[in-house]
């Protein structure tokens, strides 16, 4: 019994359901900047993220198990809670189901979804080895999601200022990620901008990212383009940035830092 409980528990975890979420929650605002309300194909959208965001999870829980038992030994594969067969169950259900609710969707939509599983397949089987590249796919990937809330409704020019800005922030956190396995990465071929250019120019790369960030984001609202409720939030995250930029070069706190910018 204990046993079925600590796998029910795993089968739960592997694909991340706070990931899910946020991914969800990305769609959504990607939408409702354009038609200020949520219809059905918006929620459709969401939806079919999040299931992508939990089969991309698990593809790369199943691709990473190597670098994980010293990164992220606590994880379903490396821990041994679940067998890699049942994860690419999992895997395959929620890629598919993922791309099932995207049939429904306007073509433009539709074709963000297939790029995304087709880039999550490419990322986790070879390009996340790439040096940079790999940080550059799965960052698209963050600023896609609002644009696919933003397909869902066919209004895809609205949220081209938030993907952006959210490219950007998932490139530096993704950076920061390397800093953090360093040790586990070291285990693959190829290699990651830490491994391979150095772990000073990694923190030279997130401090030019964000600081890009900290600088641009209240643009919008000063120009009159979204209001002072995103001015007041951008602050509040800019402030964050901030702080993540001081405690970087302090070397000792990579993983708090990556809990924060979640």
């Amino acid at each position: 019994m204990a046993f079925r409980k600590t796998r029910f528990y795993a089968i739960i975890e592997l694909p991340r359901p706070v990931n899910c979420l946020i991914a969800f929650a990305s769609v959504l605002l990607g939408g409702w900047l354009g038609i200020h309300s949520i219809p059905p194909p918006l929620l459709f959208a969401a939806l079919s993220a999040a299931l992508i965001t939990a089969g991309g999870n698990a593809l790369n829980d199943l691709c990473g198990i190597t670098e994980d038992r010293i990164n992220k030994p606590h994880r379903p594969l490396p821990s041994g809670r679940l067998s890699p067969s049942i994860a690419r169950l999992e895997m395959g259900v929620f890629l598919l189901a993922g791309i099932s609710l995207a049939f429904s969707l306007p073509g433009p939509a539709f074709a963000i979804a297939l790029i995304a599983v087709t880039s999550l397949i490419f990322y986790n089987t070879y390009l996340k080895r790439v040096p940079l590249i790999g940080n550059l796919t799965v960052s698209a990937l963050g600023g896609l999601a609002f644009l696919y809330g933003g397909a869902a409704v066919k209004t895809l020019s609205a949220p081209w200022l938030i993907a952006g800005f959210a490219f950007l922030f998932h490139l530096g956190r993704e950076l920061l990620k390397d800093l953090e396995d360093s040790a586990g990465d070291r285990q693959l071929s190829g290699g990651t901008v830490p491994i391979f250019w150095g772990e000073k120019i990694a923190r030279i790369l997130i401090t030019g990212i964000f600081t890009i960030l900290i600088i641009t984001t209240p643009l919008p609202a000063l120009l009159g383009v979204y209001s002072s409720i995103y001015l007041s939030l951008i602050l509040l995250l800019n402030l964050l940035l901030i702080f993540v930029l001081i405690r970087l070069w302090q070397k000792d706190t990579l993983g708090y830092l990556n809990k924060l910018l979640k």
